[in-house]
């Protein structure tokens, strides 16, 4: 019988183990150049929005190739990020049980977090900051999501902070590059506005650009020193995006699909790369979706990445669902995400520490 995408992956995962970090590893949040790049395809199945805020036009970068310069629409890097977090937040959320609770508690006792209720109640969502000054004040600043996605830790988030401190994404993005000319992707629909909880329409139309059906993305991102429980938990995440875009519920229907993983000291080869090689095959024709990738695999493969995707089946042949049990995810707050923040606060401390008694010597020698 054929090996299934998900057991590609997961063979992925243990034949690389020495390119994780350990969860009871001190210092984790020193980095170590431990990275797993992947390659990855997002394909338009509705008429998607890929626009960062607001009424606009969809991001437009043009690309050399060969003798031409091709103009792609683009899905910039923070709109998958933000994307990732949500359904790996979904993902957290649904595996949340009495266990997790007693773990949690821990965090708020022994680590001082101060987003957590004293029966261990957690959430952690993404709120847009509501005055100058303000971080995303929804982040619980300890989960998974936010010590692999990254976060602001304030004086509100942790007892022990006296300012902020930024704990980077070890999760990094490239731009997702169409692979269409952008005036073959991109359809403008007129819109009329509908008032909420009324059956009529008001009288103010808008235009928005939106991007056809079968256009393929070639995007790529890689995981900075995760464990290996983290990294499943990345890519359980990633597979499981189906709506993405401004206006998703009506507009965002999309399929994301891992196309390759490769493991390393170092990252290899960028989204732009990808692009760039199937731009110069096609030339920017809109052509079936299976093409694209088996292009896209074909070069990833002369890269040295390990081809997850199946050749020759149709897209929604593709869906690979790269599921993280409970159990999986009650370790990785117990062990792999408790020792990380651990890690966090004890450099917080540090730091604060340090600040003190730089503030004490000054005033001595001031007094002096």
């Amino acid at each position: 019988m054929p090996e299934s995408p998900v057991s590609r992956i997961m063979r992925f995962l243990e034949q690389n183990k020495n390119y994780f970090r350990e969860s009871n590893e001190p210092d984790r949040v020193f980095a170590k150049g431990k990275k797993i790049e992947v390659a990855l395809a997002i394909i338009s199945k509705g008429l998607p929005l890929f626009r960062t805020e607001g009424v606009g036009d969809i991001s437009l970068i043009d690309i050399a190739v060969k003798n031409a310069i091709i103009s792609v629409p683009a899905i910039l890097p923070e709109k998958l990020q933000a994307k990732l977090r949500r359904q790996m937040l979904e993902k957290l959320r649904e595996s949340f049980d009495e266990r997790t609770r007693a773990y949690i508690i821990e965090y708020k006792n022994k680590l001082k977090f101060e987003k957590i209720e004293s029966d261990g109640s957690w959430n952690c969502y993404i709120a847009p900051p509501k005055e100058a000054g303000e971080t995303d004040i929804g982040m619980c600043g300890f989960c998974p999501a936010c010590n692999i996605l990254g976060t602001i830790i304030t004086k509100d988030v942790n007892s022990k902070a006296s300012t902020s401190y930024g704990l980077k994404s070890r999760v990094v993005h490239d731009i997702a590059f169409g692979t269409v000319r952008y005036e073959k992707a991109i359809i403008d629909l007129t819109h009329t506005k509908v008032g909420d909880g009324v059956s009529y329409t008001g009288r103010s139309l808008f235009e928005e650009s939106h991007v056809i059906p079968g256009v393929v993305f070639i995007g790529k991102l890689a995981m900075y020193d995760v464990t290996r429980r983290e990294a499943s938990l990345v890519l359980s995440a990633l597979s499981s995006i189906t709506r993405m875009g401004g206006g998703e519920t009506k507009y965002g229907s999309v399929q994301t699909i891992v196309l390759g993983l490769k493991a390393g000291n170092r990252e290899t080869i960028s989204s732009y790369d990808m692009a760039r090689y199937i731009l110069e095959k096609y030339g920017g024709e809109l052509v079936a979706p299976e093409e694209v990738l088996k292009t896209a695999t074909e070069y990833i493969s002369s890269k040295d990445f390990t081809v997850i995707i199946d050749q020759g089946k149709r897209i929604d042949e593709l869906s690979m669902i790269i599921d993280v049990n409970k159990d999986e995810i009650a370790k990785i707050w117990v062990e792999d995400n408790y020792i990380y923040s651990k890690n966090v606060v004890e450099y917080i401390m540090q730091a604060e520490g340090e600040a003190r008694d730089k503030s004490e010597a000054r005033k001595v020698k001031e007094e002096e």
